[in-house]
């Protein structure tokens, strides 16, 4: 998801701010992620004000903008997550096999 993100960021122009990114995962990933990865990449120590890019209607025209978009790539993230399943569970079967 945050590697989505990244593609984006100069198009979108967002302040990513862990808020803002928490909401986007939310509407375009219907996800979370991980507070603390979220909080060690985009939070700024010391910042004291919140972005006004975290407004919900900001964030709802955001992630209608990039939905589409969104979609594709965690349609493609699952798919390389099955092909790995698939190829470890073949590797464990072959050890098994040699094993025997």
């Amino acid at each position: 998801m945050l590697y989505f993100f990244f593609q984006i960021a100069d198009e979108a122009g967002l302040d990513y701010t862990p808020l803002v990114v928490k909401r986007l995962c939310a509407h375009l990933f219907d996800r979370q992620g991980s507070q603390n990865i979220i909080v060690d990449i985009f939070g700024q120590k010391g910042r004291m004000h919140r972005s006004h890019d975290s407004d919900p209607d900001i964030i709802a025209a955001v992630a209608e903008r990039y939905r589409q978009q969104a979609e594709d790539h965690w349609q493609t993230v699952l798919k390389n997550i099955g092909r790995v399943k698939q190829d470890y569970q073949k590797n464990q079967n072959r050890q098994k096999g040699a094993g025997d």
